[in-house]
């Protein structure tokens, strides 16, 4: 029953108190106009049904677009609502009922009902609604008072925002496009353009209008294309019998076989012009369809979910949206984004099968975002999907078959304790996926392109052959698919890693190794084996992409030509020596110097004296080998970081944003490493990572630093731009907490040991246990050494000189270990806030130290070096330290103190199993515990009854194992270790240690 309400101006922001076992409904985009549809009917019935089953307080929220006042300006609301009586009967039920509110956010189809209280009056009147720009929502909950914000969505997208939103006379694009472009379509609308306004993703009109272009319009008149094809076939009955009775006189084919030939050419030229039309017809679609008005699909919801990633990060709970119809919900660490969708009819983008344009298809959609103040705070994404008729034969046979739906609204998201909305799909993993196939495809290609060049062809295959072309042509042939075939395999390295130019060469290779295996002996399946290859890679092309490094590819050309070069005048200048001194063999300069050309690439159809060329030929081809085998290897090298090629500002600038994001976001005991000279930084939104490049491997360590809510977003970008740059990916001393992450990301992960973190509030030397710690130190104490702790970037200059001349005295080795645990320098002034430990001796000499790096998330400092003078002093000097640090801190007021890593340490403690892996693996390390000090390390941590925090080395590929391995052990200067340590040798330059 409606009621007259007082209407007052829309406020900014209406903020709701919601008490514990209360509850938010939200939807969007119900689009209602002055006529019911289908479409509208239904979704309404079950809105309605969803309320009328309410039962408690709680608050209904329309968030923009309850009308369609924009593409129908004369629609009434009064109207609009009567034609849905069973929604405006549920709604106003349920605002007669005590402790429950309705409000209506002004969208951008319905933005008159914030100025036009006209508009807006029926709303009030038989809803009872209140109106605002936007819903601050305070829910009680058991584990404390959350915020959640809801808006209607328009103003994070640029074609629908307002300056203003209570004025009539700010139209945005949005608004122009709905009643000036869409109304001069006409009568098209009714027809092969019928939904255009209907469309859920408004950026997909070009698409949507290409789309409908070639399956309502062109492809309507592609059987016209039947009538050549039976006139060509009329015409090619005389040609086909001159042929075959040539054929037939050479004893190649008999009349039988007549009808065939002229069946299979005809179906030769058939699929011919197939191919040409559907070539054709996606690249008009790709032409017309390239144009954009905007985000495509779920990017759309990148502005509103990079406002809520903020709104969690400041303490929020997460933010609630309309506009886009496009259903979402995310979770960002400890807070959500969610869309509501649209609860109407609508036209979406469906994939089709064998590579042809997409079809848009019609859907009635229902969906809503619940929240509940339970507990905790319960976040729920309902939603229902149901296909409408409309659409034509061809677009039935083109669309790909869709998932089943159900038809009732389904909770298909929810938070804290669920999924989010839709399924996280990394479109990368299929871009890995192919690269990995096309890599395997390419050297299994070449490597029987090489056994077909050294195996004899068939002689029936080859008689036939020579009717046409002599057999030096078929013996050139065979020489260049063997190396054609050593080109492959060499190159499934760069395809492997995405890279484009290898991409092209390998495609070019193959195309030519199908015509080489046809003339070199008939090969067919050779020959289809490859032209397979090619078009797998064609057909995959977006998935090669990557960068290689361009100096690289320089050095590795001028390589092979200048390599070739001085062969061939080495080498003709050798064959004319040999020859000199016999006139009749001796060959002119330019037949010697092709002669030599030939067998570099292993013909030898110009001849040489013959025992000459049994020891010319095989020396010609292996040095040609060995050039183009190095020259590939340079030409597609991944993309090379070169320090030097930043200057000193931007590197500066770099560390200095780095630092500051560590100074506001760590959380782990290894972030402070992040600093480290030797790393690169590469930044997205308010998240850092760190990361070096070796040998093509990118090295991140330790795990991404920012705010939690970004982490999956910023993870996939990092993703996405090592794969352009031809990069294996690892992450070394990876926490257990980022695991999910990278493994959704397709990672897969190690354990490579545990970082011990001691309890400074609970630690004791009390007890039989920690006698032999507790005699150490009192023994130390009682010889008269003393600590003092300072912060080492403002440590006098005595106290630095004398510990730079400890460090020298005490390393082991030419330089300091370390990449992801160590920070590699002392006393630089921008490291503030260290903590350096320094035992002193009687006479005030240090004779060690400690350094430890800010750990915020332990609430206490990290170890990051230790040293103690070579001199004679008691033992237990470093535990005395450490135990002096435990009290220093706690006095302090901390709570943990980082200390070392210890490689494997539930391996050697055992808690791994006791299978016969596990006791090779133990008995392995207690053998390199000798120069790694694998065992002392767990023994020393073992001591102080830390708590065992596990990490990890993560790796995107099983194939990239090898190379992971090396370039942590370059990276963690393994070079010193016994035997395999020189092949691990630095770059000094690119990796210096320094000491401030």
């Amino acid at each position: 029953m409606s009621r007259k309400v007082e209407l007052e101006p829309v406020p900014d922001t209406v903020e709701i108190e919601v008490p514990i076992g209360g509850r938010v409904l939200v939807v969007s985009d119900l689009v209602l106009e002055k006529d019911a549809t289908a479409a509208s009917s239904s979704a309404t019935t079950e809105l309605a049904t969803a309320i009328d089953a309410w039962d408690g307080p709680g608050v209904l929220v329309f968030a923009g677009n309850l009308f369609e006042l924009v593409a129908s300006p004369a629609v009434d609301t009064a109207q609009a609502l009567a034609a849905h009586p069973k929604l405006t009967a549920a709604v106003a039920a349920f605002r007669d009922c005590e402790g429950r509110r309705v409000i209506c956010l002004p969208g951008s189809k319905d933005g008159r009902l914030a100025w036009d209280d006209e508009a807006f009056r029926p709303v009030a009147d038989e809803l009872g609604a209140e109106r605002a720009l936007a819903l601050t929502l305070r829910l009680q909950t058991g584990a404390g008072n959350r915020m959640v914000r809801v808006e209607p969505g328009h103003r994070f997208d640029p074609r629908s925002a307002c300056q203003d939103p209570r004025s009539p006379a700010d139209t945005p694009l949005s608004h122009h496009l709905t009643t000036e472009i869409l109304p001069s379509l006409g009568g098209a609308r009714a027809t092969w353009l019928a939904g255009v306004e209907r469309l859920a993703d408004p950026s997909a009109l070009p698409r949507f209008l290409a789309s409908r272009l070639v399956y309502r319009r062109a492809l309507r008149y592609a059987w016209w294309l039947l009538v050549p094809f039976a006139a060509a076939l009329v015409l090619k009955v005389p040609l086909v019998t001159v042929t075959s009775d040539a054929l037939q006189r050479r004893g190649v084919v008999n009349w039988s076989n007549r009808l065939l030939l002229l069946g299979m050419t005809t179906v030769v030229d058939l699929l011919l012009v197939a191919i040409a039309v559907g070539y054709l017809t996606h690249r008009a679609w790709a032409a017309v369809s390239g144009a954009t008005l905007g985000e495509r699909g779920l990017e759309s919801n990148d502005a509103a979910r990079a406002e809520a990633r903020g709104l969690v990060t400041s303490g929020g709970a997460g933010l609630v949206t309309g506009h886009t119809m496009q259903s979402e919900l995310t979770h960002l660490g400890r807070g959500f984004y969610a869309n509501a969708g649209a609860s109407s009819e609508v036209v979406e983008e469906c994939p089709a099968r064998l590579g042809l344009p997409p079809v848009f298809l019609h859907h009635r959609q229902v969906s809503w975002v619940e929240l509940e103040a339970g507990a905790d705070l319960h976040v729920r994404l309902l939603q229902a999907h149901l296909d409408l008729p409309g659409r034509s034969l061809l677009e039935r046979l083109a669309a790909r078959r869709r998932p089943a739906c159900d038809g009732r609204p389904a909770v298909v998201g929810a938070f804290p304790q669920g999924a989010s909305w839709p399924p996280s799909v990394d479109p990368r993993l299929r871009l890995r996926r192919v690269r990995r196939w096309g890599a395997a495809a390419i050297a299994v290609a070449g490597l029987l392109d090489f056994i077909s060049a050294v195996t004899p062809p068939w002689r029936e295959r080859l008689e036939v052959l020579l009717h046409w072309f002599p057999l030096g042509v078929s013996q050139a042939a065979s020489a260049l698919v063997a190396l054609a075939g050593v080109a492959l395999v060499l190159l499934s390295r760069g395809v492997r890693r995405g890279q484009r130019q290898a991409w092209s060469v390998s495609v070019a290779l193959l195309a030519g190794s199908v015509l080489l295996h046809v003339v070199k002996g008939a090969d067919l399946e050779e020959a289809a084996l490859a032209a397979a290859v090619g078009g797998f890679l064609v057909r995959n092309r977006s998935s090669f992409c990557a960068a290689v490094d361009r100096p690289s590819r320089r050095v590795g050309l001028l390589t092979l030509v200048g390599g070739v070069g001085a062969v061939t005048v080495l080498a003709t200048g050798a064959v004319e020596f040999v020859t000199a001194t016999r006139r009749p063999s001796r060959l002119p300069l330019p037949k010697a110097a092709a002669a030599v050309v030939q067998r570099l690439v292993g013909v030898h159809s110009i001849a040489v004296p013959h025992r000459l060329d049994d020891f010319l030929t095989p020396t010609l081809v292996a040095v040609s080998i060995g050039l183009a085998t190095f020259a590939l290897w340079l030409a597609f090298r991944p993309v090379v970081h070169r320090g030097g090629a930043e200057s000193g500002g931007e590197r500066d600038s770099g560390l200095e944003q780095a630092r500051d994001i560590v100074k506001r976001y760590a959380s782990g005991t290894l972030d402070y490493f992040a600093l480290r000279t030797d790393k690169q930084w590469w930044f997205w939104g308010d998240s850092a990572i760190a990361y070096a490049v070796y040998s093509g491997v990118c090295l991140v360590s330790p795990d991404p630093i920012g705010p939690e809510a970004e982490r999956d977003e910023a993870w996939g970008c990092f993703r996405r731009f090592a794969d352009e740059q031809g990069w294996a990916l690892a992450v070394l001393g990876a926490g257990e907490g980022w695991l999910p992450v990278y493994r959704a990301s397709g990672m897969h992960d190690m354990y490579a040991g545990d970082e011990g973190v001691v309890d400074v509030t609970r630690f004791s030397l009390e007890g039989g246990r920690h006698k032999g710690l507790r005699q150490a130190v009192n023994r130390i104490a009682r010889y008269g050494y003393t600590s003092s702790f300072h912060d080492p970037a403002n440590a006098s200059p005595e106290l630095r000189e004398s510990l730079r001349d400890l460090m020298t005295r005490s390393r082991q080795g030419d330089a300091e270990r370390g990449f992801s645990m160590t920070l590699g320098r002392l006393f630089d002034p921008r490291d503030e806030g260290l903590l350096l430990a320094v035992a002193h001796a009687g006479d005030g000499t240090p004779v060690a130290f400690c350094q430890y790096v800010p750990a915020p998330g332990i609430d206490g400092y990290s170890l990051d070096l230790m040293r103690r003078d070579n001199g004679e002093h008691p033992n237990g000097l470093i535990d005395f330290l450490i135990v002096e640090t435990i009290r220093h801190l706690r006095q302090r007021g901390m709570r943990s103190l980082g200390l070392n890593f210890a490689t494997m340490r539930a391996v050697l403690a055992g808690e791994a199993g006791d299978s016969m892996t596990q006791r090779v693996e133990r008995w392995l390390l207690r053998r390199m515990s000798g120069s790694m000090q694998i065992q002392s390390l767990w023994s020393f941590n073992a001591k102080y009854d830390p708590t065992w925090q596990p990490r990890y080395v993560v790796y995107d590929a099983p194939e990239h194992v090898l190379a992971v391995a090396v370039a942590i052990a370059r990276a963690e200067s393994f070079w010193e270790l016994p035997l395999i340590g020189r092949f691990f040798v630095p770059d000094e330059r690119k990796s210096p240690v320094t000491v401030g």
